[in-house]
């Protein structure tokens, strides 16, 4: 065969599968790039109307991996990836809990041994959930950067979809609980603490009425934390509206701000009584749509009581007992009663 027509055949063969090669490619990307859009938009809306908290853990655990695979496909899964990143958190975080737990009773019960490596295990478990929560943010951020031509925490995007308004709330969470839980587990991660004051401009970007009040919320705990960053804010102020906006639309997460809030700083009065208002809240109605999210500050609220009566009994909060606590006059008899039934 002749030399030039021996390069021709090559060429055109070369070119052919390249061209091949690239439809290939494009075709593949079309498919992942549907079938990401039927999971974000038809999918994750019935999970966002579950109440097991348990549950939704899970299927973050199980299927991050599963929707990350698109990559291969030439999709880009990130913003339901930061969803599930941070559902599988919530793993990590109640077992870190349950360590948590086993550490106060074992200071109670005077075991050192036994407190010593509860508290291992309880970094160990903060560090495991750190690492899920600045996935999720980094997900988050740098997808809807490039998605929407905008600087997080610098400048505010303009949001086509409510899935990707809703991520960028839940990126954030995502990012504050990472640089929360790296601190607690000795910054084993190295999450940068810009992400706080970033954070609070970026839920400026958010309309404050239409997310229950939680972005408020969090603008004003990142004030309580951050050093100076209180001065000239009305961070209770704030914190008791967007409560109230919480309360009327069926969405408790303010209240786990407020209590967070409150608890770091050591007001235990003002702790119970955030607690209080929680299970009291006058003919609450649980928001339907999003009733995972008030599931989730139900968990939230939960932990801290749980907290206090072991700090003072040794034992979590009592059976259906949140909102009650060992010093309630009220209270003093069902205990007795209990250990009574126990004893015999």
């Amino acid at each position: 065969m002749n030399s030039w027509l021996t390069r021709f055949l090559i060429a055109t063969g070369c070119a052919f599968y390249a061209f091949a090669m690239t439809g290939c490619a494009m075709l593949q990307s079309g498919t992942a790039g549907v079938t990401l859009n039927i999971i974000e938009e038809g999918f994750t809306p019935p999970t966002f109307r579950l109440t097991d908290t348990d549950m939704v853990c899970n299927f973050g655990l199980v299927n991050g991996p599963l929707v990350g695979a698109a990559r291969a496909y030439y999709g880009d899964p990130s913003l339901i990836e930061a969803n599930l990143y941070l559902t599988a958190s919530m793993c990590s975080d109640t077992k870190a809990l349950n360590e948590e737990l086993r550490y106060l009773r074992a200071v109670y019960a005077k075991n050192p041994n036994e407190a010593e490596d509860a508290r291992i295990e309880q970094k160990r478990l903060l560090a495991l959930s750190t690492v899920r929560q600045y996935t999720a943010f980094i997900r988050m951020r740098d997808k809807l950067e490039k998605k929407y031509f905008f600087k997080y925490g610098k400048t505010c995007p303009r949001f086509k979809r409510v899935f990707d308004e809703m991520t960028y709330l839940n990126g954030t969470l995502a990012g504050l609980l990472a640089l929360t839980n790296d601190f607690a587990s000795q910054q084993s991660v190295g999450v940068s603490t810009d992400v706080a004051p970033l954070a609070e401009f970026a839920m400026t970007c958010l309309d404050n009425s239409k997310w229950w009040g939680v972005p408020d919320a969090l603008r004003a705990a990142i004030w309580s934390l951050l050093p100076g960053g209180s001065e000239g804010k009305d961070v209770w102020g704030t914190l008791n509206r967007s409560m109230s906006l919480g309360e009327a639309q069926g969405i408790r997460l303010p209240h786990v701000l407020a209590t967070i809030t409150a608890y770091t700083a050591d007001n235990k009065p003002m702790v119970k009584a955030l607690i209080k208002r929680f299970v009291n809240v006058k003919n609450f109605k649980r928001n339907e749509t999003y009733a995972l999210f008030d599931a989730m500050a139900v968990t939230q609220v939960q932990s801290v009581s749980d907290r206090m009566w072991t700090q003072a009994t040794g034992t979590r909060t009592p059976f259906n007992g949140l909102g009650k606590f060992w010093d309630d006059k009220a209270l003093a008899s069902d205990i007795d009663a209990d250990k009574f039934l126990d004893d015999k």
